[in-house]
């Protein structure tokens, strides 16, 4: 007992900094840091504005689904352009592998022109040209057809 009376007394002086540093960033800073964090959403509004140009919104839409992050791209607005239930709509990428963007343009613009290339898990692969529409960084509109 005497040995951790003494390392207590020994740690105490680095205890006691420590501890009053403690004390006032749990007084002060822990509720003040907890009300910004709380009060502010900020990270679901800070991936919009990296996603405001609707090309990057149309990219992000297919690298989403090329993870199989369905819900990230029904949230993107897969739910606007799916014409569908949300499981049929995953459904229908039940045998894609991965999709590349051929081209994408409208840099500025709301709308997007794109070429689709979806690998299919048996190797092959279905090209599709679509024209996207993008508001406030999610997709609102589509015209999509396959052309092979």
């Amino acid at each position: 007992m005497p040995v951790p009376t003494v390392t207590v007394t020994r740690s105490a002086p680095v205890s006691m900094s420590p501890s009053p540093m403690v004390a006032s960033a749990t007084s002060s800073a822990s509720p003040t840091a907890a009300v910004p964090a709380a009060t502010t959403p900020a990270p679901p509004l800070a991936p919009r504005p990296h996603l405001t140009n609707a090309s990057a919104v149309v990219s992000q839409y297919y690298q989403d689904i090329t993870d199989h992050n369905y819900a990230a791209a029904w949230a993107l607005g897969g739910s606007n352009i799916a014409g569908t239930t949300y499981d049929r709509w995953v459904a229908g990428f039940g045998t894609t592998e991965s999709i590349t963007l051929g081209s994408v343009s409208g840099f500025g613009s709301s709308q997007v022109q794109a070429a689709l290339y979806a690998t299919q898990t048996d190797g092959t692969v279905k090209v599709y040209d679509g024209t996207y529409v993008v508001s406030d960084g999610v997709l609102v509109g589509a015209s999509i057809r396959q052309v092979n």
